[in-house]
């Protein structure tokens, strides 16, 4: 549950920061949108110009139309929280993230940290945690403390 919410709330920092710069962050400015999409948000928007009474809000359909895009996109190991900063106009703030942990952090290790909370997620998420084996001769699970569950949501907030 900490991997899904530190994704959201990478989601919510990047829609809520998207229209805030005065130019767009490479990856923000690059991130792909159908065309489609943008013929819809062009006919709502001039249905609300032309509405009375007059509130047209266009950036409004921006953001709606970017958070359905990120959707498409997860936020969790470490490449793509980078990728999420950088996004929201915080590209290379890995030192500095680190300096604020407690413990302190280096960006390497922080990089080990959290790729492995997130493999471990995904054994439990798609794999039913069991343990991959090559000739199994029963169920094995993958063991995990409540005090190594602990660990890994602090570090993760």
């Amino acid at each position: 549950m900490a991997v899904a919410a530190l994704d959201t709330y990478l989601h919510r920092l990047i829609v809520d920061r998207a229209c805030t710069h005065r130019e767009l962050p490479g990856a923000l400015a690059k991130l792909d949108v159908t065309f489609r999409d943008l013929l819809e948000h062009a006919d709502v928007a001039g249905v609300a110009a032309r509405s009375q009474p007059h509130n047209s809000r266009p950036r409004v359909g921006v953001k709606r139309q970017l958070r359905d895009r990120l959707l498409r996109e997860t936020f969790q190991r470490y490449e793509d929280v980078a990728r999420a900063l950088g996004m929201a106009g915080h590209s290379r703030k890995w030192d500095a993230i680190g300096r604020n942990m407690k413990p302190s952090m280096q960006p390497g290790d922080i990089r080990w940290r959290l790729n492995e909370i997130v493999m471990r997620r995904n054994q439990i998420v798609h794999e039913g945690d069991y343990e991959r084996l090559e000739r199994p001769r029963g169920d094995r699970r993958n063991t995990l403390t409540a005090k190594e569950a602990r660990a890994d949501i602090e570090f993760v907030a």
